[in-house]
């Protein structure tokens, strides 16, 4: 009897923990649940995305335009479309970092930094008929944890497109900024 009373107890503490975590899960109770989660990428989601050294490189799936900053030789601009599978690649990224949300990008503590060559990332993104605008600049010393997010998520999508066979074709960059 006290094995039944004691394996009674076990299953019903277990099922309390299961059912508490379904609660806590449901109600998003984790710091770094996103709030806008989607199961399909949106038909309308596109983006633009202008960053590198002075905010010379673009992306625009808007437009299907890339523009490739060349440094000494200026920049030059492209038709080119990532295709459906690299968007399904690039969109669950942006919703992992809730790219739609409120997003810190400023760090309240940051002094004004003298940068030679500044760097620019600026974001708009549309999807499900409504539209985000994030920028962010150099730090001087640490990056706010959302503004990292989006930089390493510019440099993932940057990655995808440097593997695309029409941007291969895109002259190389000559020279370099101090």
């Amino acid at each position: 009897m006290k094995e039944e009373g004691a394996l009674s107890s076990k299953l019903k503490f277990l099922l309390g923990m299961i059912i508490i975590s379904i609660l806590l899960g449901a109600m998003g109770c984790s710091k770094d649940a996103p709030e806008y989660i989607v199961s399909e990428m949106p038909e309308d989601f596109n983006f633009r995305l202008t960053y590198g050294t002075y905010g010379k490189q673009k992306i625009d799936t808007f437009s299907n335009t890339v523009v490739k900053d060349l440094i000494e030789d200026g920049a030059i601009e492209a038709n080119i479309a990532f295709t459906k599978e690299e968007m399904k690649q690039i969109y669950p990224e942006m919703m992992k970092i809730n790219i739609m949300g409120e997003l810190v990008v400023e760090n309240e503590n940051e002094k004004e930094c003298d940068f030679s060559t500044p760097s620019v990332t600026i974001w708009n993104i549309q999807m499900d008929g409504k539209t985000n605008s994030i920028s962010t600049k150099n730090y001087c010393d640490d990056y706010p944890e959302d503004a990292l997010k989006l930089v390493r998520l510019a440099e993932s999508i940057h990655d995808i497109l440097i593997n695309n066979e029409e941007y291969k074709d895109l002259p190389e960059s000559k020279g370099y900024y101090e």
